[in-house]
């Protein structure tokens, strides 16, 4: 345990731990005064330590009372897994797997409180996956021109487990004429994927699948055929524990479950009615979740074109900008109106890594041309896929150098903010990345999880003042943690280096931010209130924001922190006189 520093010493300096360690030590007293000062030199690097020394009294209350209510948790939603004798309980504890956990964690005053939380600017969440599965389904349940199809006949329990779905919207003809090698289209009927003799990957209309929808199992409640199949359905959106953390899984094996995923969301995601409600949900799922700016990334591919509601239309790269842009606006509109606070979106242009070089240099001129249209919306450049399978950075830097030269002719400010070190593969090509970043002046960058294994890049990271975009929950599923207490991000802040927390993909992990703070303070002993503060002070300063929006922006988080923290203090004073069991590991 932590020897209490006395505040009425003279404060250390940081490099004070060489006098300490040089100093005669001759007395028990001489030795507990140089451990405090050693320990206090320690906690004055600490990423937190301004933020701490400065904090309000009511905010020293309720940081202590947070540390109560995780206690509480414990003894109330958790357990040990034995108890004396050594006989099963049943229980779970916290810091298990998430997926196995999120059902607790819903239920715990912890989760609660990080809902409540401020959580300043939300800098990493891909534009098709962020809100609940449900939602996108539900959208499609009544679009005419929307097709299904089946890697398997749906015709026994194992076909329905393991089977690959796929929607798109689309007019009857193209439904039927597939393209092939040469570019010649070949005529196909529809297929019934209910049929024993339907043939894999032929379209079947979306209503019909509905309406003859069959499941051998049972849902545990009276649901209608329709209410059957949504349920069906989302459930193949969500990655199981099992797909996770199954004991013969890879890394590449989740990434090929999660690829799965993506693919099946782009085709609810790729038309215009639900593109436009989900933009307008997801905007609203933000304030809810007490977010007070975002940055998303959607994909921008000539192939990623939204349709038009009958699939008979479709709607361009620069479509897609303007329908954000106008469904962000009215949104804001109404949210005004109903006094609800929400400091803005901006666009990340994402394409994907697996691209050829004349394709990403054709991403990065587009990528300029839409900041000429909008130049407030539009604010920074990624590249997105698996980074194991996907070109590095390295094999596109003639084609970075020449868009970083075009923008400085332009007088355009469009950062890269890379997807770079999600990875355990550190040494080789694909940890070169962060290399590649730094050169190549990234203001952000994601993940960065194999940082935390190269000093230098960390202390570049410091200097640069660039920052990690960490996504605790999403690095854990995808394999490059086993619980969240193996995760970097300790590291990285016991190192100073600025990091901010996102949900990444949350549809597919039935989590939102507030599930990322969550995890991040009970994966560590050294996270606290007023960690969490500094995280979110970190997103904002590390937006893309201008100083005018930055300011705004920033004076409403410091606003709605101050209610929040007094918000604690006032729903849980009563735990000041609580004490946990005996016993409590």
């Amino acid at each position: 345990m932590y020897h209490q520093y006395d505040r009425s010493e003279p404060k250390p300096v940081a490099s004070d731990w060489r006098k300490v360690l040089n100093a005669d030590v001759s007395s028990v007293e001489d030795y507990n005064k140089a451990v405090e000062r050693l320990q206090a030199a320690e906690k004055e690097r600490a990423f937190d330590f301004q933020i701490t020394t400065s904090a309000s009294h009511n905010e020293k209350r309720a940081a202590a009372l947070l540390h109560k209510i995780q206690a509480y948790d414990w003894d109330h939603t958790y357990g040990t897994p034995h108890d004396d004798e050594g006989n099963p309980t049943e229980k779970r504890t916290q810091g298990e797997h998430f997926l196995g956990n999120v059902d607790l964690i819903n239920k715990t005053e912890l989760m609660k409180v990080a809902k409540r939380m401020p959580k300043g600017a939300h800098l990493h969440i891909h534009w098709n996956s962020c809100l609940p599965a449900r939602f996108l389904i539900r959208q499609a349940r009544d679009i005419k021109a929307m097709y299904i199809r089946s890697t398997l006949p749906l015709t026994t329990p194992e076909h329905f487990a393991t089977t690959r779905i796929s929607f798109m919207v689309m007019t009857p003809y193209e439904a039927t004429h597939v393209k092939g090698a040469e570019d010649d289209e070949k005529e196909t009927p529809l297929g019934n994927v209910f049929d024993p003799h339907y043939v894999p990957n032929r379209w079947m209309p979306y209503k019909q699948f509905q309406e003859l929808f069959n499941y051998p199992g049972d849902f545990g409640e009276t649901l209608t055929r329709t209410e059957r199949a949504e349920r069906w359905l989302e459930h193949k959106m969500l990655i199981s524990e099992d797909e996770a953390h199954g004991c013969k899984q890879t890394g590449h094996g989740i990434w090929e479950k999660f690829n799965y995923r993506t693919q099946m969301m782009k085709g609810l995601f790729a038309y215009e009615s639900a593109f436009r409600n989900y933009t307008r949900a997801c905007i609203k799922d933000f304030v809810k979740d007490n977010i007070q700016y975002a940055e998303i990334r959607p994909n921008f591919m000539a192939t990623n074109s939204l349709k038009t509601d009958d699939g008979t239309g479709s709607i361009g790269n620069e479509g897609i900008m303007k329908i954000i842009n106008e469904e962000l606006q009215s949104t804001m509109e109404e949210l005004r109106k109903r006094g609800d606070y929400f400091g803005g979106m901006k666009v990340i242009y994402c394409t994907p890594r697996s691209f050829q070089k004349d394709q990403v240099a054709a991403a990065l001129d587009e990528c300029i041309d839409l900041k000429h249209k909008y130049k407030d919306l539009l604010c920074g450049f990624d590249l997105v896929g698996h980074e194991e399978m996907g070109n590095e950075l390295r094999h596109f830097v003639p084609e970075f150098l020449d868009f970083q030269k075009k923008c400085k002719e332009q007088k355009l400010d469009i950062p890269f903010l890379f997807h770079c070190g999600e990875t355990l593969e550190v040494g080789d090509k694909v940890d070169g990345n962060l290399f590649d970043a730094v050169l190549l002046k990234a203001k952000r960058i994601g993940h960065g999880y194999a940082i935390a294994r190269h000093p230098m890049i960390m202390e570049i990271f410091k200097e640069k003042n660039i920052a990690i975009e960490s996504c605790p929950i999403s690095n854990e599923i995808l394999g490059l943690t086993p619980n969240i207490a193996g995760h970097n991000l300790p590291i990285l802040l016991a190192n100073n280096v600025p990091c901010t927390i996102n949900s990444d993909n949350a549809t597919f992990y039935r989590s939102s931010l507030s599930h990322d703070f969550y995890q991040v303070i009970i994966g560590s002993e050294s996270m606290n209130l007023l960690g969490w503060k500094q995280l979110a002070k970190w997103s904002l300063e590390h937006s893309c924001m201008n100083p005018d929006e930055k300011a705004a922006v920033t004076a409403e988080w410091q606003s709605k922190w101050n209610a929040f923290c007094q918000w604690i203090v006032d729903e849980y004073s009563w735990l000041e006189f609580w004490e946990p069991r005996p016993g409590r590991h």
